[in-house]
């Protein structure tokens, strides 16, 4: 087992990794971009929007977008968290048939942490305000949050994005209205009468403004890291062999924790269990075997 590979398992459970959320969203003004680096991501992007659905105006704060993400330096670790993830979210986004580039809002939004809480409360991967989380079925309570289920969470993310999708027959103001709400993107359109994210985003939150630009920038990052010398951390886990359960009755997480080693895997699969206690009928995620005569369990 690489040491590497381990770290990265434990870098999702401190502050480190904790720190790194809401970095992708923000937009820095006077980030210089010389016209050699302009031509070279132009060129680059114009390769990811020829095979993408959903295609992305390349400008200039795109472009700077892409130079700042080069400088941070957790992207190893981001990359690594994503070849697990994405496992997860792009047969979720498959399966209610929506694009496949939809997975890098989960980089933007969280930096793929599925415990993250925002200032204002919104919560997990996908981070979804209360209100609208409950509206497309997660729940909380003491002991469970389905809104730091990274499964759970991405099909409600499915779902809402394609609502946005049908309410505003564009991508582009649906990524917006993701970031900011359908409602002040709708206001934004009644004001300008005009439905083009470009000719009103200036109506629109700073963080909104840059929100697009940046889905695109964060792209150009996962489909040209090797050309930046960027070397992904891998986990040390396969999405593959993750299995789904569902308790038949109260159990303690003591009874699933093998090693330490096996309560860390177990505490990072499963973000959404809150005590030390699994309420009867709770889904959770396990890798590989389990211990012996799982009496109370099934699998789903």
């Amino acid at each position: 087992m690489k040491k590497s590979a381990i770290l990265l398992l434990l870098f999702c459970f401190t502050a480190a990794g904790q720190n790194s959320k809401f970095k992708f969203r923000k937009y820095i003004e006077d980030t210089p971009v010389s016209l050699t680096e302009k031509e070279l991501y132009f060129n680059r992007l114009d390769e990811i929007n020829k095979i993408n659905t959903i295609r992305i105006s390349k400008n200039l704060q795109v472009a700077k977008q892409v130079k700042r993400y080069l400088r941070f330096k957790h992207l190893p670790e981001t990359m690594g968290k994503a070849q697990f993830y994405f496992y997860f979210i792009s047969k979720k986004l498959k399966k209610y048939n929506l694009p496949d580039e939809l997975k890098y809002l989960a980089i933007i939004e969280s930096d793929l942490n599925p415990k993250a809480i925002s200032k204002v409360g919104a919560k997990g991967m996908w981070q979804f305000m209360p209100a609208t989380g409950v509206q497309y079925g997660l729940y909380e309570n003491k002991e469970v949050s389905l809104f730091f289920d990274p499964i759970a969470s991405t099909d409600a993310a499915c779902r809402y994005l394609i609502d946005l999708h049908k309410k505003f027959k564009d991508w582009e103001l649906a990524l917006a209205a993701y970031n900011c709400g359908p409602g002040r993107v709708s206001k934004a359109i009644r004001n300008s009468k005009e439905a083009n994210f470009w000719k009103i985003k200036h109506l629109l939150p700073k963080e909104t403004q840059t929100y697009v630009s940046s889905f695109l920038a964060v792209q150009y990052i996962f489909n040209f890291y090797s050309a930046h010398n960027i070397k992904p951390k891998n986990l040390i886990i396969n999405p593959k062999e993750i299995q789904t359960w569902i308790n038949k009755e109260s159990i303690s997480k003591a009874v699933l924790y093998d090693t330490q080693k096996r309560k860390t895997i177990f505490d990072f699969l499963n973000p959404h269990l809150l005590t030390s206690t699994l309420p009867i009928r709770t889904r959770f995620y396990y890798f590989k075997e389990f211990p012996e005569k799982p009496v109370v369990l099934y699998h789903e």
